[in-house]
């Protein structure tokens, strides 16, 4: 293995998953650097959910090896994964009338047994949860009454009272409007900065991606194209082989950072003309 300095550090080696038999990761080596923002890109199908769920234990490797703090992550109990690394799954689903604490209080689970039960520490962290995410004033609300953005961020409140230095977000904007997108994007960025934590989540909209990632890795059919900051992997030559889309790659005049332009069949057809004439 690679020597790390930092801790809780992500590693797989020679990592493949299936389902039903069937691959959809393979043979899949790939650091996650630590205190840092990664994200996912790539295709609908190409494996970058399957892959998140591998690093979250919830996939168990068909062969190959995740490594967390350096140790194979298959041969640690739950409890002490629970507690160094929390998972967003996509469109997660709680039980009927589950209000906003008591869903966040769940993020507390891992550190309760017969011996210890609810502790002041358990309540701060929730409380302390609810602040950073600004749902305290909405604590009490049933999750069936929130906004679909204010449903986010209460799922993102209870991960957070889970106190785990690592989050695995699964197309965290899913389903928000594009404020709330941004909104959502920021809090996590404020975490990351603020609390150092190490973030790794899969997003669709290519811009984003570059906007907030300090790391981007693009998966093609369960195989990592590229990695590097989002400067090296975003280029016209990537989208087009990852995505089948040809683009322009341009400045983001308002970030600095890559933005992918679509250059879809009519603007071709037109530029064609223009040229012909």
């Amino acid at each position: 293995m690679n020597q790390n300095p930092f801790i809780n550090h992500l590693e797989t080696k020679q990592l493949t998953l299936a389902y039903e038999g069937v691959s959809v990761v393979r043979n899949l080596d790939l650091g996650i650097p630590a205190n840092k923002i990664t994200v996912l890109v790539g295709a609908n199908g190409c494996g970058k959910s399957t892959l998140l769920r591998g690093l979250a234990r919830l996939l168990k490797p068909k062969s190959g090896i995740v490594y967390l703090d350096g140790k194979d992550i298959v041969r640690l109990n739950s409890k002490t994964v629970a507690q160094k690394l929390g998972m967003l799954t996509q469109s997660p689903i709680a039980p009927e009338g589950l209000t906003v604490k008591d869903l966040v209080a769940m993020g507390r689970y891992p550190y309760q047994n017969w011996l210890q039960q609810w502790s002041k520490q358990d309540e701060q962290k929730v409380i302390e949860a609810l602040e950073i995410t600004a749902m305290s004033k909405l604590a009490d609300r049933a999750l069936d009454k929130l906004s679909g953005g204010q449903r986010q961020r209460a799922w993102i409140a209870m991960i957070l009272a889970q106190d785990t230095d690592i989050l695995l977000l699964d197309e965290p904007t899913t389903f928000l409007d594009l404020s709330h997108q941004v909104e959502l994007l920021d809090l996590l960025q404020e975490l990351h900065e603020s609390k150092g934590k190490t973030i790794v989540m899969v997003l669709h909209d290519l811009n984003l991606a570059c906007r907030y990632a300090d790391y981007l890795v693009a998966v093609q059919q369960g195989k990592v194209y590229a990695t590097g900051i989002p400067e090296q992997v975003m280029t016209e030559e990537m989208v087009q082989e990852v995505f089948g889309l040809e683009c322009r790659i341009v400045c983001d005049p308002v970030a600095n950072t890559p933005m992918c332009i679509p250059i879809g069949r009519k603007i071709k057809l037109t530029n064609s003309q223009e040229i012909s004439f």
